[in-house]
């Protein structure tokens, strides 16, 4: 009887010191949750960010050749892709031969104007010679020495001189106005021919910057229209992490707060870094529907206050090692200690 009596008092024993086990452990885990709690702001709402640029075309038409794809490295001033040009190299085509025209004119033009001025050289000659007849026959008129119709005949000729010389000044004024219309219109096509090359330079498409290739929008053979987005370059040389705070937590926050976050791909590391970016607007001030009461009815919900921390040193427990791979979109977890 004694034997069956010690039975259920060592289950009872045993159960009492399960039940406080589990009791300290619950003290305990309540314990590190209160002072984290005090001790940290915490969020999950967070994701390594950087900058991104959008290459885009300035001009449509189909694209032509693709010198990049999804994952590949690129430098600045690297040849994307070509879009086809070949409408706006018949434009160029067309142009140059019209200042090849206009460039003939003008050289007509110049040597009218030679033409012009060798003209008007022998109308003063003429004119010269045609004075000193008309002087020479008045004088003799003068004494009669010769008859009326021959002085009238040298007065005549003197006057038909003076309306040549006038003439081939007019064709001079006339050659330079040309000549000046041909040097403007050369002018204009050279321009246009310039216009056109620079036209020309916007269907090769340039990295902007240094970066890798994260999304390409467009296959070759696809039309595109300008302004609109082919490939999306992951600069990735300057990355943060974004975090989306709750405005309830948002008091304690100040720039160049210490924090530390932990990323879902290296659960076992800690990041640290510190706040240097606090957002002037909640993040649903700049979506794509931003929030309105106009309607009446309202539902209120907790917004959320962006900013940005920076990734400065990496730690495997408490020993700091070299920054692991990271990629721009990682999910993470932070925790912002909190001032006293």
């Amino acid at each position: 009887m004694e034997n069956e009596n010690q039975v259920p008092k060592k289950k009872s024993h045993a159960k009492i010191i399960w039940l406080i086990i589990i009791l300290a452990i619950a003290v305990a885990l309540g314990i590190w949750w209160l002072v984290n709690y005090n001790k940290y702001i915490s969020t999950d709402d967070a994701n390594l960010d950087s900058y991104r640029v959008d290459v885009s075309s300035r001009v449509m038409g189909p694209i032509l050749h693709l010198y990049a794809w999804e994952g590949d490295t690129v430098k600045r001033g690297m040849l994307l892709l070509e879009v086809d040009s070949s409408n706006v190299t018949t434009h160029l085509w067309e142009a140059k031969a019209q200042r090849s025209e206009i460039y003939a004119q003008l050289k007509l033009d110049e040597q009218n104007l030679k033409t012009a001025q060798a003209n008007l050289r022998l109308s003063e000659i003429a004119l010269e010679l045609a004075r000193e007849n008309y002087n020479r026959a008045k004088t003799q008129y003068e004494g009669n020495a010769i008859s009326q119709e021959s002085y009238q005949a040298e007065e005549e000729n003197y006057e038909s001189a003076k309306v040549h010389v006038d003439i081939s000044l007019n064709q001079i004024d006339v050659s330079q106005a040309q000549i000046a219309a041909s040097e403007a219109s050369l002018a204009s096509a050279e321009a246009s021919i310039e216009s056109i090359k620079t036209t020309l330079s916007y269907y090769k498409i340039y990295a902007p910057s240094d970066g890798v290739i994260a999304k390409r929008w467009y296959l070759p053979g696809d039309i595109i229209q300008p302004g609109q987005t082919i490939l999306t370059l992951n600069q990735g040389k300057d990355l943060w992490v974004q975090v989306y705070l709750e405005e309830t937590k948002f008091k304690s926050i100040e720039i160049n707060q210490p924090a530390e976050f932990v990323l879902d791909a290296y659960k076992h590391l800690t990041f640290k870094g510190k706040i240097y970016y606090i957002g002037s607007n909640a993040a649903s001030e700049f979506s794509l529907i931003p929030p309105s009461n106009a309607s009446g009815n309202y539902t209120k919900v907790t917004q959320r206050i962006p900013m940005k921390i920076s990734v400065e040193e990496c730690y495997d427990h408490d020993k700091k090692i070299e920054m692991p791979p990271l990629v721009s979109g990682m999910s993470a977890t932070v925790k912002i200690k909190k001032n006293k």
